[in-house]
């Protein structure tokens, strides 16, 4: 989708119909406003923010668990290069 709109001069635009639409955005709700490291913008539900910190909360909370679960189960726990190249190679001559 492609859309212009004038901004007035206290900066104000028209939002496209079709854009509210998809955006479920009412009158008077709030907005937000996010530009990238390229100079984009984007135009944000405010409850679309929250969201998504919420999923990405989730998200790490559920990473630390699936973490913490395969820490348990490290069979090389504490060894170091040496020790783990011992147990691949066998006992033999120092390299």
């Amino acid at each position: 989708m492609y859309y212009q709109s004038n901004m007035t001069s206290k900066g104000q635009v028209t939002v496209p119909k079709d854009i509210r639409d998809a955006l479920g955005l009412a009158p008077g709700q709030v907005v937000e406003f996010e530009l990238d490291a390229d100079g984009n913008a984007r135009i944000l539900r405010a409850d679309d923010r929250m969201s998504i910190e919420k999923k990405k909360a989730d998200w790490l909370k559920r990473l630390n668990e699936v973490r913490a679960e395969f820490k348990l189960q490290d069979p090389f726990a504490g060894m170091d290069g040496l020790e783990y190249q011992r147990w691949i190679r066998g006992d033999g001559p120092e390299v």
